[in-house]
């Protein structure tokens, strides 16, 4: 038998250093997490007790903090070429800065495979993103041939700004024709890498022929066999083993997100390259770096002084040095937080979270304007799409001020927020649509100001909205009154779901008028800013 050894991160989203418990900004002290200088010290360890190890990454190294808002990307590149990463998938938010802003500051610069297997480039592109994103890589370890093969979400257009010159095809489809393509080059074993989300990963597995590991990203799936170490809820065991459509049991693995864990995947092959077995987790990258044990290698151990393990002390001095840049043009102080503003994913992609109310809230308030005639305001209500706010803020740190640098953190897409007419009858579809697949946790989850949505999410999907009320703005006193299905409301809108995204369709079909509005980060930040205090509740704006 053979034994390999998978190293895997996946929606990093530009977390170079250190992070907090939720994974927002480290407060310094004993208790931070992750960050590629401790990253690094427990890769060379691992490396130095194994001898074929792949170290992967499943996309979404782009966004998420002010080290993304300033470099582009190119922290990203000279990081994982420090590493010594391996390869890594294509993510949707490699995009969102278009192509050429994935080419110049990352895609040229990386020294490492950058894969997928069913984005087709045409004419235009075929040159250059074309040529540097490969389908496969092939590599030799300990005398044996690993194949890595690629794929990315086929909902990149909705979520990202690829433009129209790539296409995103079926993942099973394409990875199928390039494991074939393996195979016929004496290839037998693969590991399918790949950023689609974990539903998908166990379709892959199930659907794939050819494919023994899925190593996936994008859900920010945390699985995990025992224990946890953190405050991450295992979806499932650590592998999650799928049965195959020709029988063969196919490990799954994810690693949460953030740069938190690494997760630690060594499989068993015997000389045909049937896998004989997997095991593993991720790993917590906390202050105590855990020890290799005979039997079960890697187990998590109890945290003891001699365990205690500093960051690669080289790393840490490169991360020092390109955080002079940042400091500048994130040390600006907006306001405080007398409360926690709770941007989990738990919160705010299944109900409402008081970081979303606040958001809503300064949405509805950058639109405030004198009014003559019956309305007070031509606008009263704002929604935010859940799956956009990426961090939370916590009160407890630094006497509760808040830092441009965090508020990046939790709103880092640099999007705008328009005002957008729509009939109550597209109001009606786009929150029976923001509940369609509840329970998942994905984006399209809807935060709310001016609104009252009641939800019953027993019912099938479609049939999800109880009731739905907006604040009026033709009336002296404002109160929330019924949506009526031909009437047409002003609301605050993210452009990017005017422009379809997270699959709100509904808005750019149907809206009566639009306008573009301000930057999503100047405008809750000046709202901190003229109130100095936040302290933001839960109100039951959504039941």
């Amino acid at each position: 038998s053979w034994d390999l050894v998978l190293l895997h991160t996946n929606d990093v989203h530009a977390r170079v250093e250190e992070t907090d418990l939720y994974s927002g900004k480290c407060g310094g002290g004993g208790g931070c997490l992750g960050g590629v200088a401790r990253r690094s010290t427990l890769i060379q360890r691992i490396r130095s007790s194994h001898s074929s190890v792949l170290l992967l990454d499943a996309g979404d190294q782009f966004q998420g903090s002010v080290w993304f808002s300033f470099y582009k990307g190119a922290e990203a590149a000279h990081f994982m070429n420090t590493l010594r990463y391996d390869a890594m998938a294509v993510g949707n938010h490699e995009f969102d800065n278009g192509v050429d802003g994935l080419m110049a500051p990352f895609m040229e610069q990386a020294e490492f495979a950058v894969l997928s297997a069913n984005i087709r480039a045409d004419a235009s592109l075929a040159a250059t993103f074309g040529a540097a994103c490969l389908p496969y890589k092939i590599f030799t370890l300990g005398g044996e041939r690993v194949g890595v093969v690629g794929y990315t979400s086929q909902e990149t257009p909705a979520l990202s700004r690829p433009g129209p010159h790539l296409r995103f095809e079926d993942e099973v489809a394409s990875l199928q024709r390039q494991v074939d393509k393996l195979q016929a080059l004496g290839v037998r074993k693969i590991v399918a890498l790949g950023h689609s989300g974990f539903l998908v990963d166990q379709d892959i597995a199930r659907k794939v022929r050819g494919v023994d590991v899925v190593v996936g990203g994008h859900s920010n799936t945390f699985l995990f066999t025992g224990t946890p170490p953190s405050i991450e809820i295992p979806a499932g065991p650590y592998p999650y083993m799928v049965e195959s459509e020709d029988g063969r049991q196919v490990p799954v693995v994810q690693a949460y997100a953030f740069g938190k864990y690494l997760g630690y995947l060594k499989v068993t092959f015997d000389p045909e390259g049937t896998v004989l077995g997997a095991t593993g987790n991720p790993i917590l990258l906390n202050s105590s770096i855990p020890q290799g044990r005979s039997g079960r290698p890697w187990r998590l151990l109890q945290p003891r002084p001699h365990h205690q393990s500093l960051p690669d002390p080289e790393v840490l001095a490169e991360v020092e040095d390109w955080k002079r840049n940042l400091a500048n043009f994130s040390r600006q102080q907006l306001g405080r937080t007398l409360v926690f503003l709770d941007g989990t994913n738990q919160r705010c992609r299944f109900g409402e979270c008081n970081l979303g109310n606040l958001i809503c809230d300064a949405m509805v308030h950058n639109y405030i304007r004198p009014s003559e005639g019956p309305l007070w305001n031509l606008v009263s209500a704002a929604i935010f799409n859940g799956g956009g706010v990426r961090s939370s803020i916590d009160e407890r740190y630094n006497n509760g001020s808040i830092s441009m640098e965090q508020l990046l953190a939790v709103l880092p897409f640099g999007g705008t927020l328009d005002l957008v007419q729509l009939r109550g009858s597209t109001l009606r579809k786009l929150f029976e649509f923001s509940v369609r697949r509840y329970g998942r946790g994905s984006g399209e989850f809807l935060q709310v100001s001016g609104f009252r949505v009641e939800l019953d999410v027993s019912k099938p999907a479609g049939s999800r909205l109880r009731s739905l009320r907006i604040l009026c703005t033709r009336c002296r006193v404002p109160r929330y009154q019924p949506v009526e299905d031909a009437a047409v409301y002003s609301v605050v809108v993210p452009g990017y779901l005017v422009n379809g995204g997270d699959g709100y369709t509904a808005i750019g079909d149907e809206m009566v008028k639009h306008s573009s509005g301000d930057l999503d980060v100047s405008v809750v930040s000046q709202f901190i800013e003229q109130r100095s205090l936040v302290f933001p509740a839960l109100e039951g704006r959504i039941s």
